[in-house]
């Protein structure tokens, strides 16, 4: 892979032009690898849950005809699992092992 310049061929250091590039090139490039984000996967999860709650606890005690407590319940839960699938999937996707060809 032919990488900008500034990397590969000796990394920073090289001044020359684009080269060919190791796999620490191309993740310093890159950024951060998604193994290690788990962090900011667990607070994306949480703070998706926690505005779920906020909205189901408005609906009812703002608009308690419209909106009873027992569909509150029932909405909150189903929201739940909704969003606990999604969070393991973004979980079991992100560590996955690459594959080699």
């Amino acid at each position: 892979m032919t990488l900008p310049k500034g990397y590969g061929s000796g990394g920073r250091r090289s001044g020359g032009g684009g080269g060919e590039g190791s796999r620490d090139d191309i993740e310093r490039m890159i950024g951060r690898r998604v193994e290690n984000m788990n962090g900011i996967y667990i607070l994306g999860f949480a703070l998706c849950w926690a505005a779920t709650a906020g909205g189901v606890y408005v609906g009812v005690a703002v608009y308690p005809w419209a909106y009873p407590l027992p569909s509150g319940i029932y909405a909150l839960s189903v929201l739940t699992v909704i969003e606990a699938l999604g969070f393991f999937f973004i979980m079991k996707i992100a560590h996955e092992k690459p594959a080699r060809a």
